[in-house]
């Protein structure tokens, strides 16, 4: 039991970590992506969930929308591709506060 309890401080206190192993400052950034998946059926077309703070204001959502692009970016360069098409944008902040984006590359 004391074993649990250490644990769950322990986890709780360490600083979030995006899917590409990046720490995040949630002071500098809003959202930091956590789930990257390829669509099955369509070649290039990939699902990516990000978390992001509670309550987001007006100004901030430039500031996601450049994250988000920075993301994009970075899996472009990684994955080698030249084009990108966001074709669905939903934000969910409901409990767990998630933004998710299909993007079709090219």
């Amino acid at each position: 039991m004391k074993y649990i309890i250490i644990l769950t401080i322990f986890i709780s206190c360490t600083p979030p970590v995006d899917y590409f192993g990046n720490s995040v400052d949630f002071k500098k950034e809003i959202i930091y992506l956590t789930k990257f998946r390829e669509d099955s059926s369509v070649k290039d077309k990939y699902y990516l969930t990000f978390r992001q703070v509670y309550e987001i204001q007006k100004d901030e959502i430039k500031l996601r929308e450049k994250t988000l692009q920075r993301y994009l970016n970075l899996i472009m360069g990684y994955y080698g591709y030249s084009e990108k098409k966001i074709i669905f944008k939903k934000d969910k902040n409901f409990i767990k506060p998630l933004y998710h984006v299909i993007v079709q590359f090219n």
